[in-house]
């Protein structure tokens, strides 16, 4: 088993992949696991098709409409009006993935790529403990 730290640096909400990255620290082990999370609120990680950038521009829009900023329904609004709606779209999309690896990489399908999901507008950095058992 080891443990790695990745840090990411965000412009803003959407999609990073890291599916090469986090495959660079699998190359030349002999493990089977990886476990990927995210030490932040307001940040995810999720798995979903690479094949058309068009698909995480309607994931941001389904994100918008359905999680919108500044909502007078909101009590927590700490950092903004976007910090709330930051904390729930986190929630719904998860801070932990865990993928089999075959043959020294991520065992994703064909179109299936690894991301960072950021939630919160402006520069962000994010740390993400990667451990391979």
């Amino acid at each position: 088993m080891s443990q790695h730290e990745i840090i990411v640096i965000t412009d803003g909400r959407g999609a990073v992949e890291i599916t090469t990255q986090v495959n660079e620290l699998i190359n030349n082990t002999s493990v089977q696991l990886c476990h990927v999370f995210v030490t932040h609120t307001s940040a995810s990680l999720m798995i979903t098709g690479n094949e058309d950038p068009n698909l995480l521009l309607d994931v941001e829009d389904y994100f918008k409409a359905s999680v919108t900023d500044a909502s007078p329904n909101y009590r927590h609004d700490g950092e903004g009006n976007f910090d709330m709606s930051g904390h729930i779209r986190a929630i719904l999309t998860g801070e932990a993935k865990t993928i089999p690896i075959i043959q020294g990489e991520l065992a994703l399908g064909k179109y299936q790529s690894l991301y960072l999901y950021e939630h919160r507008a402006g520069k962000n950095t994010r740390k993400l403990i990667i451990t391979l058992t």
